[in-house]
C-alpha cells in the first residue's frame, strides 16, 4: 500500500483543497481518490437521525465524502426513484424493502468483491500539517459470510443468482402487543401463551352491543382491507401450519388444494383468521367496517395488536398514555417456532457514478459494531446472530428476537403489492356466504387457487 505524505499551510485544509490546488505533490490517481464527492442516499422508514451520525463518523476518515440523506414517502417511492433514474439525478445509495428486491433487481448494482477508496488522516501543528493519503481495498462480504454472521432469512433474499444485492441494518419480526389495562378489566392477569388461551382472551375482551356493533374488539383480525399487517399474519399462519407462500420461485400454498379437503393447511389457516371477522364465531371481533388495526389498538379499543418493532415508537407517539406490553406471538408448535421477517436492506443503484465509496458506506455502516449502535438507538432487533442472545434478554426486544432465527420472508417476487391484494382479495371472497346449493369446499379451493395464481404470476 502506497503513502504519500504532503505538508502545507493551514489555510490550505479544506476538503476543497485537498481536490485541488492543495494536492500539489501528489499524483493524478491519488488527487483522484480524494476529489470532492457526493452520494445522495434515499430512505423510506430508516432512522435518519442515526444515518447522519454515520455520514459523519464516516467523513472523519474520508473527508471528501459528502453523503445527502433523503426521507421518502412509502407511498412516492416508485415512482419518484423511476422518474429520478429516468432523468440520471436518481440516488446513488437507497434503502429497499426485502420485498421490493425482485421489482428493481434491474435498476440495483450487485455488490462487488472488493471497493477501493482512500483515507485522509491531517496530522501536524497550528500552521503546517501533513495530509496522509492512504488508498485502501476493503472487502465486502460474500456469500458465505452472510450465511455465518447474519440470520439466516438475510441470505436467502440478498443473494440473487449468486449476487448480493444489499445489506440490512436490522431485521424485524412480528410479535403480539397487549393493552395491559384492557385484560387487568376483562380478568386476564397473564398474557396468552398458545392460540388456545388467546381465542379464550379475545372471547372475554370482545364487546358486541344490542345491533352487532364492535365496541371493542379482542384483536383486529380476519378481513385484508383495515389491517396493516394482514398478509404477514396470514403468512405466519401457514408458516406455522408447515406451508410457503413461495418456495425455490414458485407459489406452493394452493398445492393439493384442488382435492377440496377440508384438512388442507392452507383451507385450516384461510379459516383460522378470517373467523375473526365472522359474526356468527365465538371469536368474532373485527369486520370490514372498523377503523384500520393501528388506529383501534391505539385509541384503546382493542385489546390485542399483531405489529413489529417499529411499531412500537409509532404506538407510543400516537398514545403515550396507553400501557402496552408485548410477547412473543403464540406457536403452534413449541418445538419448531417459526416468524416472518419483515425489513430493509441498504443497496446501491445501478446508475451511480460512485461505486466503490457507496458500497463502502454500505459496509462502514453494517459493521458489526454500527449495527448495534443502529439497533440499540432504534430498538430494533438485530440482523446479526452475533446480537441475537444479547438482545433476547432485553425486555422490549425480547419478544421480537425469540424466534429470529427461524423468521422467513414470505415474498420473492416483482410486485408484493399485486400479491398482497390477491391474498387480501382471498381473505374478503372467503367471508362472502355460498350461493345455493354451492359447493362449499370446491368454491373455497378455487379460491385459493385463483389467489396463488396471481401471486405467481408476479413472480
Amino acid at each position: 500500500m502506497r503513502t504519500k505524505y504532503l505538508t502545507i499551510l493551514l489555510t490550505m485544509l479544506s476538503i476543497t483543497a485537498l481536490a485541488g490546488f492543495g494536492c500539489k505533490g501528489l499524483s493524478q490517481t491519488e488527487q483522484a481518490s480524494i476529489k470532492p464527492i457526493t452520494l445522495t442516499y434515499w430512505t423510506v422508514f430508516d432512522d435518519v437521525g442515526q444515518l447522519q451520525k454515520f455520514a459523519a463518523a464516516y467523513k472523519k476518515t474520508r473527508p471528501y465524502v459528502t453523503v445527502n440523506i433523503r426521507q421518502i414517502r412509502y407511498e412516492e417511492f416508485d415512482d419518484l426513484f423511476t422518474n429520478a433514474l429516468a432523468d440520471d439525478i436518481g440516488p446513488d445509495v437507497v434503502s429497499m424493502h426485502v420485498r421490493w428486491l425482485g421489482k428493481y433487481e434491474a435498476r440495483l448494482d450487485p455488490m462487488p468483491a472488493s471497493v477501493n477508496v482512500s483515507d485522509v488522516e491531517i496530522t501536524g501543528s497550528q500552521f503546517s500539517e501533513q495530509i496522509i493519503v492512504t488508498p485502501r481495498t476493503n472487502p465486502m462480504p460474500s456469500i458465505r459470510g452472510l450465511e455465518s454472521n447474519f440470520i439466516g432469512t438475510v441470505a436467502s433474499d440478498v443473494v440473487i443468482r449468486n449476487q448480493i444485492y444489499g445489506l440490512p441494518l436490522a431485521l424485524d419480526t412480528l410479535a403480539l402487543y397487549y393493552n395491559k389495562k384492557i385484560l387487568d378489566k376483562a380478568g386476564i392477569a397473564e398474557p396468552p401463551t398458545s392460540w388456545t388461551t388467546f381465542l379464550d382472551d379475545v372471547k372475554k375482551i370482545t364487546r358486541v352491543n344490542g345491533v352487532g356493533d364492535i365496541i371493542q374488539s379482542g384483536v383486529p383480525m380476519g378481513t385484508g382491507n383495515n389491517i396493516d399487517n394482514a398478509t404477514d399474519i396470514f403468512a405466519l399462519l401457514l408458516l406455522q401450519n408447515g406451508v410457503d407462500v413461495v418456495k425455490d420461485g414458485t407459489v406452493v400454498f394452493a398445492g393439493g388444494i384442488d382435492r377440496a379437503a377440508s384438512n388442507h393447511p392452507t383451507l385450516e389457516a384461510l379459516r383460522f383468521y378470517t373467523d375473526f371477522a365472522r359474526p356468527t364465531k365465538e371469536v368474532y371481533s373485527w369486520n370490514e367496517k372498523q377503523t384500520d388495526a393501528f388506529t383501534a389498538f391505539t385509541q384503546g379499543r382493542a385489546g390485542f395488536f399483531f405489529g413489529f418493532a417499529y411499531d412500537f415508537p409509532r404506538i407510543k407517539s400516537r398514545a403515550p398514555q396507553l400501557a402496552i406490553e408485548v410477547i412473543p406471538v403464540p406457536q403452534l408448535n413449541d418445538n419448531a417456532p417459526v416468524n416472518v421477517a419483515n425489513y430493509w436492506v441498504e443497496s446501491v443503484v445501478k446508475k451511480t457514478k460512485h461505486r466503490d465509496e457507496a458500497w463502502d458506506f454500505i459496509r462502514f455502516m453494517t459493521t458489526p459494531e454500527n449495527i448495534k449502535i443502529y439497533t440499540d438507538a432504534t430498538k430494533q432487533p438485530s440482523p446479526l446472530r452475533a446480537h441475537v442472545a444479547a438482545q433476547q434478554e432485553d425486555p422490549e426486544l425480547g419478544p421480537f428476537v425469540q424466534g429470529i432465527l427461524t423468521a422467513k420472508n414470505w415474498y420473492t417476487g416483482r410486485d408484493i403489492d399485486k400479491a398482497n391484494i390477491a391474498i387480501e382479495n382471498l381473505m374478503l371472497q372467503y367471508l362472502l356466504p355460498y350461493a345455493d346449493g354451492q359447493n362449499a369446499l370446491k368454491r373455497d379451493a378455487q379460491l385459493i387457487i385463483n389467489a396463488a395464481t396471481i401471486v405467481q404470476q408476479t413472480l
